[in-house]
């Protein structure tokens, strides 16, 4: 397993084939009805927090990588977004067991982290890559491992500490010249 951390900074080769993540280890142990009006608020924080936070890298903020943390000074990355959704829908009445911080790539394989919300009618994702609130197929990134409790699920159903990737050891085939 690799720590996304160090798959960003390693980069994924092309090809791999990436586990989906489970949909039923994200569903909360109490499905959440989602009804317009929640549905109206998934809508709003995800448009306002993407449109009155920068986006910034750590690095460029920090001068290291990979700071997850509330995007307090009106700049953040991906994870920093999500944190704030996150905060904003539990003070809004959200249960934060329907709320998972996700990891994963996107579809040119940039490390990437969204907000997943888990409800009785499916999963949705609020990512500030986009004001539109989509189910994680329609997204096009390929998700890892989210948050469970105070660790990790992969895709594959470890629990761990930290967010993972498992990635399928690819099996090289040497071929024989011909001549």
């Amino acid at each position: 397993m690799i720590s996304i951390t160090r798959m960003a900074a390693m980069g994924l080769v092309t090809g791999l084939a990436i586990l989906q993540a489970d949909a039923a280890l994200a569903r909360p142990v109490h499905p959440f009805v989602l009804t317009s009006e929640r549905m109206s608020q998934l809508q709003q924080i995800n448009s306002h927090v993407n449109s009155t936070i920068r986006e910034v890298s750590d690095l460029e903020q920090y001068g290291r990588e990979d700071v997850w943390t509330l995007p307090t000074s009106g700049k953040g990355d991906c994870e920093d977004f999500a944190l704030l959704k996150r905060k904003m829908l539990v003070e809004r009445g959200w249960p934060s067991s329907a709320l998972s911080i996700t990891v994963g790539a996107t579809a040119q394989g940039e490390a990437h982290a969204v907000l997943m919300v888990s409800t009785a009618q499916g999963q949705y994702i609020l990512d500030n890559l986009t004001s539109s609130i989509l189910s994680p197929e329609r997204t096009g990134h390929v998700f890892h491992a989210r948050q469970s409790g105070r660790g990790w699920i992969s895709a594959s159903g470890e629990r761990t500490s930290e967010p993972v990737a498992d990635l399928p050891v690819a099996q090289i085939i040497t071929r024989g010249r011909r001549g």
